[in-house]
């Protein structure tokens, strides 16, 4: 599911990418440059390959936008899940193992035990 995503979030920004650069600026932009200046507005009218683009441009975005946060969870719940390194799950049961109350010295009679002090690591 993750790696799907990612490929459609590549082809929509490169999508983008495309209809963003096609869009008419102040210079008319690579718009007019795709058959000689009239292959837009022949198509769409003119002003039509204006509205038709801000209209696409907007949605790509949002579908991008989707698409980012959508990776972004997903990533994030695939990583609490992921297995840990060698050296987390050691310390885990370091953390598990009790440490044994051994006598230091043989306990005579009427003697308490001496219980071994545990060792900080």
């Amino acid at each position: 599911m993750y790696t799907l995503l990612v490929v459609l979030f590549i082809l929509v920004s490169i999508i983008m990418v495309v209809v963003i650069l096609l869009q008419s600026g102040k210079g008319q932009g690579l718009a007019g440059s795709i058959g000689g200046g009239m292959g837009g507005s022949a198509v769409f009218g003119g002003r039509g390959a204006a509205d038709f683009l801000t209209k696409a441009t907007a949605w790509i975005a949002t579908i991008y936008m989707v698409l980012a946060i959508a990776i972004s969870v997903i990533y994030r719940s695939e990583a609490q899940t992921a297995q840990k390194s060698l050296i987390e799950k050691r310390m885990e049961q370091e953390k598990k193992i009790p440490t044994p109350n051994v006598p230091l010295a043989p306990v005579g009679q009427g003697q308490q035990p001496q219980q071994q002090a545990p060792a900080n690591k």
